[in-house]
């Protein structure tokens, strides 16, 4: 069924609440200016908190979400990934579905083990962009979310700051413990695995990662739980005997970092890792399953309607409000503006207002800003991208806020587009990311953004 949809404004200045407006007004004493910018820049220094060279907050005030901003924002991205979890299920039954998100021979394969515990996703991030107060999602983040680590001690940094004291009650901040919740999801699926006693936990992705720091911070955090954790480079891992090694060390739960298609692009490579996971030998968190969610084309069916026959009214109306129009990009028949099209003329028309996506890509890899481009660079983006797994996206309105930025010396004021990225843990929001930029692509990892902490206060916009 065709819908119409209400045509938004590309940024939207966002009002402060009370906290943020007085902790700005402690900011104009250069001695407390100073102070806050040289413990944010020790601490971070000091815990190495930085991806590929930059510290990785460079604002000097915490993201500060109202009460009822967090109880929409959680009940939409719970709600929505516990759909999606259903809706996982349904596309992992059916062969014309896995053919229309672009599903591999391989990914077919590996999906059909049955990872020893339920779920598609169990630690998962959806991006969206908040206006008003309400989420609009732009992509989950269902394979391997980042940050888990850095959002918690971002935080902690924040909390110790005069200005945080000072702006007011600090009993009246509320931030989360991702590593806390990453933790009991992973021994939750380590007990449904059928698993007993203490794991021997490896956490698993490429050695030279840009964000390998948040791995080391989630290891010394389940360390300190009594948890046993290594960080190993799925080429360092040696099956023998039924059983995972990383040198001398059994491995019995792994946390996977590593995106799928990038471990099987090096099978040969990694051969011990998948062949443990196929015999059962280890428990995996996230499970190959996990891409399924991952792949974009799975909103482009969620809002073309392919998948409106397994939503109830209030799962389309929830669809409608909150994920923007997404189309996978392939000539032929359509709907946009509640009105039939076909896409090939859509896209050129609506050049300003749409986005071009890889469907398996990440950190900002072949996202193509259609308002950024010529149309002479659209059309090109356009060919190179027909028939090889791309989603069109419309453009959703932007919130900017104004944050504090050491510059020269002295605290400015700056415009920067914000964006708002529960994390969630079993379907349930155990953190939220927020990233903060200059520019419309917010990706830490890219270079395109920077990252800050979040609270949740009492208080009203």
């Amino acid at each position: 069924m065709a819908r119409v949809r209400k045509r938004e404004p590309a940024i939207v200045a966002q009002r402060e609440v009370p906290w943020v407006t007085t902790y700005h007004a402690m900011l104009r004493d250069p001695v407390t200016a100073a102070t806050t910018h040289k413990n944010l820049t020790m601490v971070q220094r000091d815990l190495d908190i930085q991806v590929a060279g930059r510290l990785l907050c460079n604002v000097l005030r915490p993201r500060v979400l109202t009460d009822a901003e967090f109880r929409t924002l959680q009940e939409c991205s719970e709600t929505l990934a516990s759909l999606l979890e259903r809706i996982g299920s349904v596309i992992l039954g059916s062969d014309h579905l896995l053919d229309l998100i672009g599903t591999s021979e391989t990914e077919r394969r590996i999906w059909e083990i049955d990872p020893g515990y339920p779920g598609i996703t169990l630690t998962s991030r959806l991006d969206s962009f908040m206006v008003d107060g309400h989420p609009r999602f732009i992509e989950y983040n269902a394979e391997s979310p980042a940050s888990i680590g850095f959002c918690d001690v971002l935080a902690a940094a924040f909390r110790r700051l005069p200005a945080t004291g000072a702006a007011g009650d600090p009993s009246s901040l509320r931030d989360f413990s991702a590593r806390e919740a990453m933790l009991a999801t992973l021994l939750w699926a380590y007990r449904a695995s059928g698993r007993e006693g203490t794991p021997s936990l490896a956490i698993v992705d490429w050695a030279h990662v840009v964000t390998r720091r948040d791995f080391e911070l989630c290891a010394d955090y389940f360390r300190t739980a009594g948890i046993p954790a290594v960080i190993v480079d799925p080429r360092d891992l040696d099956y023998r005997g039924g059983a995972l090694y990383a040198g001398d060390r059994r491995i019995t739960l792994v946390y996977r970092r590593v995106l799928l298609h990038e471990l099987l692009a090096k099978a040969d490579e990694a051969q011990g890792l998948l062949d443990a996971y196929r015999d059962g030998a280890v428990c995996m968190v996230n499970s190959p399953r996990s891409k399924l969610l991952h792949k974009k084309s799975v909103f482009a069916l969620l809002s073309d309607g392919t998948l409106d026959a397994h939503l109830d009214a209030a799962e389309r109306d929830l669809v409608e409000r909150h994920i923007p129009w997404t189309r996978l990009w392939r000539r032929g028949e359509t709907t946009y503006d509640g009105a039939p099209a076909r896409l090939e003329e859509v896209v050129r028309e609506e050049q300003p207002r749409l986005v071009l996506k890889p469907v398996d890509d990440y950190g900002g890899k072949g996202v193509i800003l259609g308002w950024e481009v010529t149309p002479e660079e659209w059309d090109t983006a356009l060919l190179r991208a027909e028939g090889q797994g791309y989603v069109l996206q419309e453009r959703v309105s932007v919130p900017e806020e104004s944050f504090p930025v050491w510059r020269d010396g002295a605290v400015t004021m700056e415009p920067l587009i914000v964006d708002t990225d529960p994390l969630l843990f079993r379907c349930r929001v155990g953190g939220v990311l927020t990233r903060v930029s200059a520019g419309a692509l917010l990706n830490v990892s890219a270079g395109t953004g920077g990252s800050t902490a979040t609270f949740v206060t009492e208080g009203s916009r």
